[in-house]
């Protein structure tokens, strides 16, 4: 946890313009958080991974969002599949089969 003259330091320092632009699309969030979350985010600004607390809150919220964000889209196309009658469930088989031995030929790893 920083000193009181380490904030006072933050507080005083001179705000870069990249940061002044990127604080007109933030909200203040005051909160407490538990204290092996808030080691957590300090070990991201420590090792350079984000500029400050508020960054690593950012970079947190956004993984979250991704995670919870596939599991929807998995959840969406489960449903999908389940409601499809047999025929419409042979033409997608038919069409997986298909785009699966056209892509057999590609290397992910080398296309730009």
């Amino acid at each position: 946890m920083p000193s009181p003259k380490e904030k006072s330091r933050r507080a005083t320092r001179p705000e870069s313009p990249r940061r002044s632009a990127r604080s007109r699309n933030r909200m203040k969030l005051s909160t407490t958080v538990a204290s092996e979350n808030f080691l957590f985010l300090e070990s991201m600004v420590k090792m350079g991974r984000t500029d400050s607390i508020a960054e690593a809150v950012d970079v947190a919220i956004a993984r979250l969002r991704r995670v919870e964000n596939r599991a929807r889209l998995e959840a969406a196309t489960a449903a999908y599949f389940d409601g499809l009658s047999p025929e419409a469930q042979a033409e997608e088989q038919r069409l997986a089969q298909r785009l699966h031995l056209s892509a057999g030929s590609l290397d992910f790893d080398r296309e730009p």
